[in-house]
Parts: structure tokens; C-alpha cells; sequence
């Protein structure tokens, strides 16, 4: 069975690095708070061509996931602690990172607080 790719409720700031791009909040799969940190600047493809959106925030973090049925992808989820894919708690998990780009989220009470934490 394919697993859901929908973010339901996760609430965060999108950084480039250091710099804040956009404090956002989903609540119940509804993009409900959106605030442009930037002016547009450095924002990811998604959402620098397309828009601030649920759909194009939604579309962003799926892109930077492990896909379902690729080689060792439940050694994965087992070594990041989860037993079966939880789509916002894995965005959280990882700090919306991909290793990849310099694009992340700094979530109030989880995960890594700086670039730099993210890193080490």
C-alpha cells in the first residue's frame, strides 16, 4: 500500500542557511499561516515559481524524502526510530533537510536550532 505523502499538521521556519524564509503552519492539511521572511529571495523552486501554497509546501518536503520501496528504505526509517512512515514526523526528524541544498526547518522545541547544529 503506498503511504501518504500529505503533510496534516506541522509548523515551522523554512531557512536557506542562516537566513529565515518563511515561518509557516499547517494545520489539518490547510496551509494556514504563511509569512514571507525574505522578500522571495532564496526560496526553493517550488515555492519561487509556483507560490506559497499547502500543495507547492507539500511538494517541497516530498522531494526531500527517501521514496518508498528503494533499496534499504526501511533500514532507514528504523534508524531514524520509526517503525512505520509518519510524513510530518519524518520532515520533523530530519529538520526538513536533505543533505543535498542548504534548505531546513528550525521547529519550536525539536531538532537542531542553528545551521550549525544541523550540521555537526
Amino acid at each position: 500500500m503506498a503511504e501518504i505523502r500529505l503533510i496534516s499538521n506541522l509548523s515551522g521556519v523554512l531557512y536557506y542557511i542562516d537566513t529565515p524564509l518563511l515561518d509557516f503552519e499547517i494545520k489539518d492539511r490547510e496551509l494556514i499561516k504563511a509569512i514571507d521572511l525574505s522578500d522571495g529571495k532564496l526560496f526553493p523552486w517550488e515555492l519561487a515559481e509556483f507560490g506559497i501554497s499547502y500543495t507547492n509546501i507539500n511538494e517541497f518536503f516530498k522531494r526531500r524524502t527517501m521514496k518508498e520501496g528503494c533499496m534499504f528504505y526501511r533500514e532507514h526509517l528504523e534508524a531514524i526510530g520509526m517503525k512505520k512512515f509518519d510524513f510530518d514526523r519524518y520532515i520533523q526528524i530530519n529538520n526538513g533537510n536533505n543533505n543535498l541544498d542548504h534548505y531546513w526547518v528550525k521547529f519550536d522545541g525539536f531538532g537542531a536550532k542553528s545551521y550549525q547544529e544541523l550540521c555537526s
